[in-house]
């Protein structure tokens, strides 16, 4: 019965006291990072932003804050903030409460760390204070006591953490993102300048170097400010000409409460962690070492370029030596083979690169187009959050006009994480940086009708009707430049920008090239752009799937767009075709039409080729129709034949006298067209007015194939009441 009684007192003792926990072996070099309630402990990778999760119970249903890393006795100290109590963890992450006076009754504190065997705490608007710790050493139960090293605590922290040379601590104010340094003797704060970011900086860190590590907590981005130079001896002058901007160096994990502690004097990466993390091997300048914030992953042992996982590295190579003449049990191992240049890099044209994935994962690319040693400027990353599968993934792009010829570098990232930039942390894949050659070619152009001047083409909706005959429905802008080497077109470039909607039918636009077969067009490197940005090979327009070159067709047919009013948002009824109704055009496109075998130039269509609008599939377009024809109706210009898409059945009905076997397409009896083709920019009629009243002239040339007044479109001779404007 004794026996019992005692085993129960026992196990009350252990039950409400906890048995006092193991200090760490040694000074850990990964960042602890404490979140909810009760508080889950993580261990935070700052090189790379993974993270693990270490003990989810911690033995009491609280929350800890404040916490800091005791490197005399290898203890995690800080504030249970459910309980108004200061607690240590050791190696398991228990909590065990300590027996502490001195601070302000039920009183929370979220900022802590300790230095030189004591403990710091800050509270704004309450004080700062700090607690001896010696007095545990070999008791655990030893009384402590708070006292007070000043009241005057006036800036807004969430955390600071010591430097490991200078003794000083720093944190940064949430609000205006100000960097202080903090005096532990008397308190003082010194603003030393603003860091660029603001933000619930719940965490923070130092390394052995002498880094300062900022983890925000509503996104999870760990920042970076470099204050390596200071040392004890640093002068308040000399503190306040260091550069503070946080610098994005990883994305870790984020919640709406963060604390963090790490021992200070450990190194980033330690012998534990360099076999896991790959870095890049361009030279220097272009941010390759860890210093330097270079580009790393963490190995996850799926996510990697190439056939061959890569090694780790203990750090970037910028020297003679490469990633590629590493060392793995003696024998070199080479583990950039994820990235093949299969075409030359020559300005002004497409390249393809052929990338070999592990799995599925995101791409991000950069070329140091300039030659300038870095990758830091307009249009330098290449690709951009490019989705790539397991196995071969052939990609394309353009070297831009303004690069420069000569050796330069690239870096590919392949990653689970989409938004990386050229430097900084991945908590998965691989980095491989290549050098390359930019060369120029011997190539030439041809524009129409100019480099820096556009056709106007205009087009009448109400095919095969004549019904208002404005002209206004669709109008472009449009110009054509022909790539040319040794007197052979290797591509076709063409611009365009939408000009009027005068049109309560919904159309597409597309470009078919007369004798270029569809089968010579490189999809590959075939590339569209609205408003500047790439648009998908194959996309989708109701239930309807629609490539950008399109199936089916022997000629070559380029679908700009399905449904041009997607691209108009206007402010009348109509978009830019009712007086008063001017607004900023809003949508341009480029197209680029590669050739696989080149075509001569005597084999070229003649410009404008043949530029078209089509119904938009799914949409009523007449009651002439009796069901909605979609990509079936076509209209041209004037004796331009249509594609195999189009419904023949369609030529004859209503104003339209077209004769296939004449070559007559897309004229009424009077040889008036439903489209445009005018070598100038031109200005369209107003809407409800009819061509023939805002250009007098045009029956004339229309009813004389164009042998006639041909000048009918000069703004001396329209009748400005009619024209839009």
């Amino acid at each position: 019965m004794m026996y019992r009684l005692l085993l129960m007192v026992l196990i009350f003792i252990v039950i409400t006291t906890g048995i006092k926990a193991a200090p760490f072996s040694h000074c850990p070099s990964k960042a602890f990072l404490f979140q909810g309630k009760p508080v889950t402990s993580y261990g935070v990778n700052l090189v790379t932003g993974s993270y693990e999760m270490i003990e989810d119970d911690p033995g009491m249903h609280a929350n800890i804050n404040g916490l800091g890393f005791n490197e005399t006795d290898r203890y995690l100290y800080g504030f249970n903030t459910t309980n108004f109590q200061m607690v240590r963890l050791g190696s398991d992450f228990q909590i065990e409460t300590l027996n502490l006076s001195g601070l302000p009754a039920q009183t929370t504190f979220y900022v802590g760390d300790v230095a030189n065997h004591i403990y710091y705490l800050y509270r704004k608007s309450t004080g700062f204070y700090k607690v001896d710790l010696s007095p545990l050493d070999g008791d655990s139960s030893a009384p402590l006591t708070a006292e007070l090293i000043t009241a005057d605590a006036g800036v807004r922290l969430t955390d600071f953490a010591f430097h490991p040379n200078d003794k000083k601590l720093y944190g940064v104010d949430n609000n205006s993102g100000i960097l202080y340094q903090f005096n532990p003797d008397n308190g003082n704060a010194l603003a030393i300048g603003n860091t660029g970011e603001t933000g619930t900086f719940g965490a923070v860190y130092f390394d052995v170097n002498g880094y300062f590590y900022l983890s925000r907590n509503q996104d999870g981005q760990i920042y970076r400010i470099d204050l390596s130079s200071l040392t004890q001896s640093t002068s308040s002058a000399e503190l306040m000409a260091v550069n503070v901007e946080a610098v994005k160096f990883a994305d870790g994990p984020s919640s709406n409460q963060n604390d963090g502690a790490r021992c200070a004097s450990a190194p980033l990466i330690d012998t534990d962690t360099e076999s896991t993390i790959d870095f890049g091997d361009a030279p220097a300048s272009y941010g390759t070492t860890l210093a330097d914030n270079g580009a790393r992953h963490l190995l996850d042992g799926e996510t990697y370029l190439g056939l061959t996982a890569p090694d780790g590295d203990y750090d970037g190579y910028t020297g003679s030596d490469s990633d590629d003449t590493s060392q793995v049990n003696g024998q070199s191992y080479d583990d950039e083979d994820g990235v093949n240049f299969v075409t030359a890099l020559e300005i002004g044209l497409d390249a393809v690169i052929r990338v070999y994935a592990s799995n599925n994962g995101v791409l991000n690319a950069w070329f140091d187009w300039n030659r300038d040693g870095d990758f830091d400027d307009e249009n330098e990353q290449s690709f951009t959050d490019i989705q790539l599968t397991a196995g071969y993934n052939n990609l394309a792009l353009r070297i831009p006009d303004g690069a420069i010829e000569g050796g330069s570098w690239s870096r590919f990232r392949f990653s689970q994480q989409s938004g990386l930039s050229y430097s900084g942390g991945s908590s998965s894949g691989e980095v491989e940086d290549h050098a390359i050659n930019i060369s120029r070619p011997d190539i030439s152009y041809r524009h129409y009708p100019g480099e820096n001047s556009w056709v106007t083409l205009a087009y009448e909706d109400k095919w095969p009707e004549t019904d208002d005959y404005d002209m206004n429905d669709v109008v472009f802008r449009y110009r054509i430049t022909e790539v040319i080497r040794e007197n052979k077109v290797i591509r076709v470039d063409i611009s365009g920008q939408l000009q009027a909607l005068g049109a309560e039918y919904h159309s597409g636009f597309a470009i078919q090239l007369p004798n270029i077969a569809s089968s010579n067009v490189n999809p590959l490197t075939l590339r569209l752009l609205h408003n500047n940005i790439r648009q998908a090979y194959s996309g989708t327009n109701g239930a309807d799937t629609y490539d950008i070159l399109e199936s089916g067709t022997s000629n070559a047919v380029i679908a700009i767009s399905q449904d041009l009013w997607q691209h108009a948002d206007s402010i009348c009824r109509f978009f830019r075709s009712e007086i008063g109704c001017d607004q900023a055009t809003s949508f341009n496109f480029q197209v680029s039409i590669p050739f696989i075998t080149p075509v001569a130039l005597s084999e070229m269509p003649a410009a404008p080729y043949d530029p078209f609008i089509f119904g938009t599939p799914g949409l009523y377009h007449g009651d002439i129709f009796n069901y909605q024809p979609g990509r079936e109706l076509e209209i041209h210009l004037a004796d331009k034949p249509p594609t195999e898409k189009f419904n023949p059945g369609y030529f004859g009905l209503g104003d339209d006298t077209s004769d296939i076997a004449s070559g007559r397409y897309f004229r009424n009896a009077n040889n008036l067209p439903w489209a445009l083709e005018v070598v100038d920019q031109w200005q369209w009629p107003s809407e409800r007015k009819t061509i023939l009243q805002a250009y007098p002239q045009f029956r004339q040339f229309a009813e004389s194939k164009g042998r006639s007044a041909t000048s009918w479109f000069d703004a001396d001779q329209s009748d400005s009441q009619y024209l839009f404007h």
